[in-house]
């Protein structure tokens, strides 16, 4: 040999087995057979046989030497005495014979009990290394600075520092490395530690935000919202707002007028009007039959329009009054609001103050209507046939 380690070897003795096997065969039907030439020379006679006497014989070992029980089917045998026959003419010997088929046999099989081996081991004495276990010489530039013999020393796990982890935001995982200090992890006994963990990094992830919604209110203060939502399990820092007040303003928060219609609901003669106060008089100087108003259009989320019976605004004569906000409405829409016919002989056009615009001045009508004896017409914007 030629390597200075000591080699050792188990040597355990054989286990001797008891394999505690029977066979287990069917039993054969044999019969007795007589020649037929020598039975029909005696047909006054009757030929009579005892039973047949057949033996069934198998090895004593199972497996007929071999170490394992994977063995073939036994060998087992049948031999039968010669058949006692005679007949009432006398005579004992015709030539009969017992027959018997051979055994269907299988070997049924105990667990077999095992002791445990013995074992030991053994180890060659290692040649005299004294020469192959010594260092190499220094070199011409070198020097022994310092001399010591090495020790026996126990095979451990070395493990380094975990590394970053695999995510910046959300849970990842760190990595290390595991080695042993005999330098085959074989030499290492114990459970190797491990290699690989998870890990959670919330400093870089942050928040996404979405677009602004569209403000609640369509005139006026309301709120609109927005997703914010953390990009990892945590993100650092104050959350951004996902709702805000906002100040809603459609082209038909500040407008205000009134639509007549003649004739055809929606269609016919058309005349519009602004804010404002309009008698009877004045209306029927700008063309407008009161008694053939079929409908009329409000424009103006905050715009009220308030008609009357009688031209004076029901002042000097008791008549009925309806109010109209945002909309279309026909004769069919007249009678819920107050309106007993279609005959609007007066109306008042009004833009009632929003919220924000209430909180700003105090809440007087706004704006300032029109005295009921002014003799200057708002704006007339058209007139349809």
């Amino acid at each position: 040999r030629k390597s200075c380690v000591p080699h050792c070897a188990w040597k355990c003795t054989e286990p001797a087995c008891e394999q505690n096997c029977k066979p287990d065969c069917g039993v054969p039907a044999c019969q007795t057979q007589c020649p037929k030439n020598k039975a029909g020379a005696l047909t006054s006679c009757k030929v009579r046989c005892g039973e047949p006497n057949c033996a069934m014989y198998c090895p004593p070992d199972p497996c007929q030497g071999r170490k394992t029980l994977d063995c073939v089917t036994p060998k087992c045998t049948t031999h039968c005495a010669k058949p006692k026959c005679s007949v009432d003419c006398g005579g004992t010997d015709f030539g009969c014979k017992t027959v018997c088929p051979s055994p269907a046999c299988e070997w049924k099989c105990a667990k077999p009990s095992c002791p445990k081996p013995k074992c030991s081991m053994l180890c060659e004495a290692p040649p005299k290394c004294d020469m192959t276990m010594s260092v190499p010489p220094p070199g011409a530039d070198e020097q022994v600075m310092a001399k010591r013999a090495a020790h026996m020393g126990k095979p451990e796990w070395k493990t380094s520092l975990w590394g970053a982890c695999s995510t910046q935001c959300g849970v990842g995982t760190q990595e290390r490395k595991v080695i042993c200090s005999a330098g085959d992890e074989s030499y290492c006994q114990e459970k190797k530690p491990a290699t690989a963990k998870s890990c959670e990094e919330v400093v870089h992830c942050q928040y996404n935000v979405g677009v602004w919604s569209a403000c609640s209110s369509k005139c006026g203060k309301g709120k609109r919202t927005r997703s914010v939502e953390c990009t990892g399990i945590q993100c650092l820092g104050d959350k951004p707002e996902a709702e805000e007040d906002c100040v809603g303003h459609a082209a038909t928060c500040d407008e205000c007028s009134v639509t007549l219609y003649g004739g055809k609901k929606f269609s016919g003669w058309t005349m519009e009007f602004e804010v404002g106060n309009y008698t009877g008089p004045e209306l029927e100087y700008r063309g407008v039959k009161c008694d053939d108003i079929s409908s009329l259009e409000v424009v103006g989320d905050y715009c009220k329009l308030e008609a009357f019976e009688f031209g004076d605004f029901n002042n000097e004569h008791a008549g009925w009054k309806a109010e109209f906000k945002m909309g279309k409405y026909d004769a069919v829409d007249f009678a819920p609001k107050g309106a007993k016919n279609d005959d609007i002989s007066s109306f008042k056009l009004m833009r009632m103050p929003r919220e924000d615009e209430a909180e700003a001045v105090a809440p007087t009508l706004f704006p300032t209507l029109i005295p009921a004896g002014n003799t200057s017409f708002p704006k007339l914007k058209g007139i349809g046939k």
